[in-house]
């Protein structure tokens, strides 16, 4: 098998395979039948992440019952099955022999071992019983599992075209637990009450009132908060043993990541996913993932974010490797797809008074210019890139596939490029144990994520950051946003700070929780921050390149902090340089990308 890492190198964040500096630029799909790997080959990719599932019980347990496996390795434990796997690797390989695999594992147990271990198990709407995440014999049998699959692909005939693993499990395959909230199931309080005793010296701790949890109100209940974090250290716990099982089957060669960290995002959808800064430092995690966010549906003319804070993930020596599941105009109903295979009533591509976020823009341009928003996004994060084509044949298109083949050319470009300018001045802090300060249905849940778009539009690039180790990098901002409306007491410990360092910072509280573009552009003109733009538009800068997204048309000014040579690379028409400031004609819902030199 080849050899991998991840090295952070100058600033930058850097895949290796085989010693060789190599873009993170990658293509999945779920349904293998339409994928499109020919296409991305001749694009210049190499990298593709692979599904393979233990089980075909459903992905999605908690809300659809919607699983894209049709063959689970271990359905029968007698006969290991990888067929579906393979015969992908197999056509990537025909199009491609020098590609590199990353397997995406869903450790997920299949119905015989629910069955034999139903007291380890919990009830889901839609999925029948299933693991609980942090139970010690899923960790056990699961691992025995993964380290079977691992075995068997390292003596596979393709196994010299493994590059790196990415571990997959619970619901929707993004380690949050499999009904979405963790209720207390008796395997979770037998969990609950150990983890009170050893961490609290806690004996035989109460139930919480889970009502706390789920409710429209601030939760006071020290319990009931013990409880989400204990959620979310289990599972971190779950995923890190199966990543050191990975670790050790492969010799400490490979790079191995997964799904996790998604603390910008909704607390409600979020138990299990909140506890990043237990597996910072861990030695055997190299990369996280999340989807660019859902917010809004993904509209035009505002930041589609980081639900990770990717800037704590690379400040740590690792990469955010961000799927980028990008809707177009062939984006078609699961149910057409795949037809036959899926009730009409899950993922909609029309719904009755909003837009849906599974239905792409309505042309190829429009089209065009979601995939160079989001690409403009990640490259100024210096974020690798995995185009997740879902159903198959989204991509399907010469004028999309030119652009995609354009923006890996950029994005391979960027990995020679010494000056990397333009740092950001504004940090935004996520706290994740202020997750369980707020009931799932209290009115100022949405804070977070809502106020973290509209950071977004302020003009000026941000930095997603965490509260816990804020002595590390505070000095070096001009200006920090802490968007949680209750703070824990790391986030108050980072506010204390702030104010002994003398550095500004603006909070949302549970009286005023969503602050709005007015106030937050006057805060950061008012502590010194270098706006490129307008409020309203969205700037990315960072990693040598500027970019301008905007839902409106027409002529455009970006005002760089000091002169540079500016190279346009895509969007901007009718560009012309004065010194600091950039003007250019741009179409509606279009991005700008510039080359920044010195």
């Amino acid at each position: 098998m080849l050899s991998s890492t991840i090295q952070r190198v100058d600033g930058r964040t850097e895949l290796r395979i085989d010693g060789v500096l190599t873009p993170a630029a990658a293509y999945t799909t779920y349904f293998e039948e339409r994928s499109r790997y020919a296409d991305f080959v001749q694009a210049g990719y190499r990298i593709f992440f692979v599904n393979v599932s233990m089980t075909t019980l459903p992905i999605n347990s908690a809300v659809t019952g919607f699983t894209p496996f049709r063959v689970g390795v271990f359905e029968d434990p007698e006969r290991p099955d990888y067929s579906e796997f393979e015969d992908a690797v197999r056509k990537i390989l025909r199009a491609c022999p020098d590609a590199y695999i990353f397997p995406r594992i869903y450790v997920s147990m299949p119905r015989w071992w629910t069955v034999q271990n139903d007291e380890e198990c919990i009830d889901t709407p839609k999925g029948g019983r299933r693991e609980f995440l942090g139970s010690e014999v899923f960790r056990r049998d699961g691992a025995a599992l993964l380290r079977q699959i691992v075995s068997h692909i390292k003596a596979a005939d393709y196994a010299p075209r493994i590059a790196g693993w990415q571990l997959c499990g619970g619901q929707t395959q993004e380690w949050f637990f499999h009904d979405l909230c963790g209720y207390p199931a008796p395997v979770l309080v037998r969990g609950y009450r150990r983890y009170m005793e050893e961490q609290y010296g806690v004996k035989n701790a109460p139930v919480p009132d889970f009502s706390r949890l789920r409710g429209d109100d601030a939760c006071v209940d020290e319990n009931a908060k013990r409880y989400v974090e204990f959620g979310n250290a289990c599972v971190a716990k779950s995923l890190e043993h199966f990543a050191k099982a990975v670790k050790e089957e492969t010799d400490n060669q490979q790079v191995v990541g997964a799904f996790y960290g998604y603390v910008f995002e909704r607390s409600s959808v979020n138990v299990g996913s909140c506890a990043l800064r237990m597996l910072l430092d861990s030695p055997y995690l190299d990369f996280f993932s999340s989807p660019n966010a859902y917010t809004h549906a993904r509209r035009f003319g505002i930041d589609w974010a980081d639900m990770m804070p990717v800037d704590a993930i690379k400040r740590h020596g690792k990469l955010a490797f961000v799927e980028c599941d990008i809707r177009t105009y062939l984006t078609m109903g699961i149910q057409e797809s795949r037809p036959g295979v899926y009730p009409e009533d899950i993922y909609p591509t029309a719904k009755p008074g909003a837009p849906s976020v599974w239905s792409g823009p309505p042309t190829p341009e429009l089209s065009r210019a979601a995939l160079r928003k989001c690409f403009a996004h990640q490259l100024t994060k210096d974020s690798g890139i995995w185009w997740f084509d879902m159903w198959g044949g989204w991509y399907a298109d010469p004028l999309l596939m030119k652009t995609l083949t354009e923006l890996k050319r950029i994005q391979e470009g960027a990995l020679s490029r010494k000056k990397r300018d333009f740092a950001a001045e504004v940090a935004v802090l996520a706290d994740e144990r202020a997750k369980g300060n707020l009931g799932a249905s209290h009115a100022a849940d949405r804070a977070v994520p809502q106020n973290r778009i509209i950071t977004g539009n302020v003009g000026a690039p941000f930095d997603g950051e965490m509260v816990e180790g804020a002595a590390d990098f505070l000095h070096k901002y001009k200006a920090v946003i802490f968007p949680s409306p209750i703070p824990s007491p790391a986030g108050e410990r980072a506010m204390a700070l702030c104010r002994k360092q003398g550095i500004p910072y603006l909070t949302a509280t549970l009286e005023h929780p969503f602050l709005s573009l007015d106030e937050q552009v006057e805060f950061l003109k008012k502590a010194g921050v270098h706006l490129y733009a307008r409020g309203g538009d969205v700037v990315y800068a960072g990693n040598g390149y500027v970019a301008l997204h905007s839902e409106t048309g027409g002529e455009k000014r970006l005002v760089l902090p000091q002169p540079r040579k500016v190279t346009p690379l895509f969007g901007a028409a009718d560009l012309r340089v004065a010194g600091q400031t950039l003007t250019f004609t741009l179409a509606p819902c279009d991005t700008a990308l510039f080359q920044i030199d010195e």
